[in-house]
């Protein structure tokens, strides 16, 4: 049973770098490639956090209040993170680029740990449950993970750091394995609030970094009209994937 979950989780991450590498290749050094990325990194951070995230709080806990609260408490860690990152890291008009990457990195390790624990926990519920939702975290791992490498590239960072980045984010998703299938009955009552402040932090992510960046990255009304395409195409894309593939 072991086995099938770390193996799981390996090919998650293995997905997930070759998807950032797709991305990279595609990207090259187009500039308005990568606002585009970033367009639709913050439709499809956003509609994780309400379509994915959100629900399964909910529904783990059962009082959507209480929910919410952890919601507005993730929305301030992330920007008390974010700012502590700027302040003690950060001493140039750059500034605010090197927060927003930091943040990516750090929400997209909390993701792929909880993906880790989902996965482990699906394998302990059965093998058909274990393989059905490895396929479906996968799935929906892949334009994420692409808008993830936008950011970081848009950020600043080369491309052989943001894929380096990657691979390490995606590698917590096996500590997130291993963590649940040991202590997952122990650590079970807590999951639902992890899952809301880090909803809370991609929100953060999407509505204070990633969509301001837009109103200074376009020079046409053809660019806005493609930037906003992509954002709702973040949307649809994770809308789709939770509706069809998450049932």
């Amino acid at each position: 049973m072991l086995t099938n979950i770390i193996l799981a989780n390996v090919l998650m991450g293995l997905v997930g770098v070759v998807g950032a590498y797709v991305a990279v290749r595609f990207l090259a050094k187009n500039h308005d490639r990568l606002v585009f990325l970033v367009s639709f990194a913050a439709g499809s951070l956003i509609a994780v956090s309400f379509f994915d995230l959100l629900p399964e709080a909910v529904e783990a806990h059962g009082d959507l209040g209480v929910i919410l609260q952890f919601v507005v408490a993730g929305i301030l860690i992330f920007l008390l993170i974010e700012k502590a990152l700027l302040y003690y890291h950060c001493h140039d008009v750059d500034c605010h680029e090197h927060g927003t990457t930091g943040m990516i990195i750090l929400g997209d390790s909390f993701h792929n740990f909880l993906d880790g624990v989902a996965i482990a926990g699906s394998f302990l519920a059965g093998w058909q449950v274990g393989i059905f939702t490895t396929l479906a975290i996968i799935i929906h791992e892949i334009p994420q993970e692409v808008g993830d490498m936008g950011v970081l590239m848009h950020g600043g960072y080369s491309r052989a750091k943001a894929l380096a980045y990657n691979f390490l984010s995606a590698l917590t998703a096996i500590l997130g394995g291993l963590i649940g299938y040991y202590f997952l009955r122990q650590f079970e009552q807590f999951i639902p609030y992890i899952l809301a402040l880090v909803a809370g932090g991609f929100i953060y992510i999407a509505a204070a970094d990633l969509l301001p960046k837009l109103n200074h990255a376009n020079d046409s009304r053809w660019k806005i009209f493609l930037n906003s395409l992509c954002v709702v195409s973040g949307v649809a894309v994770i809308w789709l994937l939770a509706k069809f593939v998450g049932e």
